[in-house]
């Protein structure tokens, strides 16, 4: 992505920021620029930069602020004593497969009795289906408990209870106007939710469940495996969600994702060692390599076959684990040729469109694109075409397709003024998933850029890179980048810091595959390495400035045993 604006983080005053550096100094000199960041990031003294550097998981918030808490609780206890079948019903992506597979592996501990079940993308699509209602009843399943679904499915509600089947709904997306008529509703988005962080997956949701369960056993004096803890236990899982699905690492998913990425490194759960194995060259196993290795693998059986691939390696318990983590490695390599052919094709499209470069929006139709990765092409589309996304294509004789937006812009809000023209929708902020007849095509089309045009700001209209600080080259050094890897697990709401350097000299460049620059750079004397992947093209565009800013991330490379700091850039632009 070529970034259209350089935004500068408002810096603190100075003296608060040589502040928090003397607390922070007790074992050796704290860089001022990084006391500047964490003030920047909320963190105002000692204390809460302890917390913020190391997480406790006793600050986890208590599961029963959760609204409808305490009567899930208790239904789940019933169902335990009479020994009741529960469905446990799963989205297809990573957060519902995660989620699903966590309920699985710890009510089994707890002495439930379960079954699962995940709808097929193409025959049921998004959220509860009634056929995933009628194989509950012939499981003979007494309870549902939905998992990053179910929010926005009454009838599907109301349905099983005509059937006798009672309904736990665990989600964490925005509710509609009505929530549905379940025995208990757990969704921290509830208007009248009291729950203080609105931030959980899915999968967290079914984890704050499993620790009111827990608490309720004990408390009535019901076996417990001895030192049973779902966080200690499983908290690498629920990492894997928080990663795939894109929420804020703050607050509540910021511990988790800390102690996850520990155990991750550490102690994996045998499925996601499996699915680890398949990397050909070592990873530090971040929260990026979740999103961008792990999470495509699971993903590619719902997209190309089904979810239900992806929960049995998760749950590791398959003879054939190896064989079955690598089958999910070729259905993503399947999965990354239809990308490349229908991002092409949309960009086709684009290109024979007269009247484009007037809307506000990218909303595309063609009825053989691949349902299950339409989404991925539309965050594509948005990296050459910055603005609010909409894929579709046909499927069981309507549109369906997958929203994706543009960073501050809430498309959850756009496609809620266009409900005239849906059958459904639901998601979030960011993405979304909606369905509507052929017919209302056109009338979506011009409705939606409406909305945009009417509500997006100027600063939206082109992608902006956020920068933490402007620094000299001779402030970055090892100890300073190897102090920012402790800000980790880094994402949404805390991202790595970008760093501005202006005026560098370049002293060599050269071209990699084609696609991607090495620079030797050079300010006052002060030289490093630096590595820009793919632009090369445009570094070519720029005619190969002698004299270059550069917005970068300092990291620390280890090659042949060594070790030294290496810059990242993420954009460079000649010098003024």
């Amino acid at each position: 992505m070529n970034w259209k604006q350089w935004v500068r983080a408002e810096a603190p005053p100075s003296g608060e920021i040589r502040r928090l550096a003397v607390q922070l100094s007790q074992k050796g000199p704290f860089p001022e620029v990084l006391a500047q960041i964490l003030l920047q990031r909320g963190v105002t003294d000692l204390a809460e930069a302890s917390r913020f550097f190391r997480p406790a998981a006793a600050d986890l918030h208590d599961p029963f602020l959760m609204q409808d808490m305490d009567r899930a609780a208790d239904r789940m206890l019933r169902a335990l004593q009479q020994q009741e079948m529960i469905l446990l019903y799963g989205d297809y992506d990573v957060d519902g497969t995660s989620a699903v597979t966590l309920m699985t592996l710890a009510l089994g501990e707890l002495g439930f009795r379960t079954c699962y079940y995940l709808p097929d993308r193409y025959t049921e699509g998004y959220g509860v289906s009634y056929r995933g209602i009628d194989y509950a009843e012939s499981q003979g399943a007494a309870l549902i408990l939905s998992l990053d679904c179910g929010i926005k499915s009454a009838d599907k509600v109301g349905y099983a209870a005509r059937k006798g089947i009672d309904f736990i709904v665990c989600d964490h997306h925005t509710p509609g106007e009505a929530l549905p008529p379940a025995l208990a509703v757990l969704d921290p988005r509830r208007p009248d939710c009291l729950y203080p962080y609105k931030e959980l997956t899915g999968c967290g949701v079914g984890f704050k469940l499993l620790q009111a369960i827990s608490i309720r056993m004990r408390g009535a004096g019901l076996p417990v495996p001895e030192n049973f803890d779902p966080f200690t236990a499983y908290c690498d899982l629920i990492t894997l969600s928080i990663a795939c699905d894109i929420v804020p690492i703050t607050g509540e998913n910021r511990t988790i994702a800390w102690h996850g990425l520990q155990k991750l490194r550490s102690n994996p759960l045998p499925g996601i060692q499996a699915l680890m194995n398949q990397a050909r060259e070592p990873r530090t196993w971040d929260i990026s390599d979740l999103v961008f290795f792990i999470g495509p693998r699971i993903n590619a059986a719902g997209r190309l076959y089904h979810a239900s691939h992806a929960v049995e390696v998760l749950l590791g318990h398959s003879l054939e684990l190896d064989g079955l983590a690598e089958s999910l490695h070729t259905s993503n390599e399947e999965r990354k040729t239809l990308d490349r052919q229908m991002t092409e094709e949309a960009l086709a499209l684009i290109g024979q469109d007269p009247g484009y470069a007037a809307r506000s929006t990218t909303v595309l139709y063609h009825p053989e694109w691949h349902k299950g990765v339409i989404g991925i092409v539309a965050s594509r589309l948005i990296e050459q075409h910055y603005r609010p996304t909409v894929l579709l294509t046909r499927s069981d004789g309507k549109l369906v397709g997958s929203a994706r937006s543009v960073a501050g812009f809430d498309l959850y809000a756009a496609l809620d003024a266009c409900t005239e023209h849906l059958i459904q929708f639901g998601g979030h902020k960011y993405a979304a998933g909606l369905s509507l007849w052929e017919d209302q095509l056109d009338a979506f089309r011009s409705r939606f850029d409406a909305v945009v045009s009417g509500t997006i700001e100027a600063a939206q209209r082109s992608p902006v890179l956020q920068i933490d600080a402007q620094v000299s080259l001779r402030s970055v050094d090892e100890r300073l980048a190897g102090m920012l890897s402790r800000m980790e697990p880094f994402g949404p709401e805390n991202l790595r810091p970008v760093f501005e350097a202006q005026g560098l000299d370049v002293v060599r460049s050269q071209i990699m595959k084609d696609e991607h620059l090495r620079l030797t750079l050079d300010e006052q004397g002060a030289r490093m390495d630096a590595v820009a992947f793919g632009m090369a093209a445009q570094w070519e565009r720029l005619g190969k400035p002698e004299r270059i800013d550069i917005a970068f991330q300092p990291v620390l490379s280890t090659w042949n045993q060594q070790t030294r700091i290496e810059l990242r850039l993420k954009d460079l632009r000649p010098s003024a």
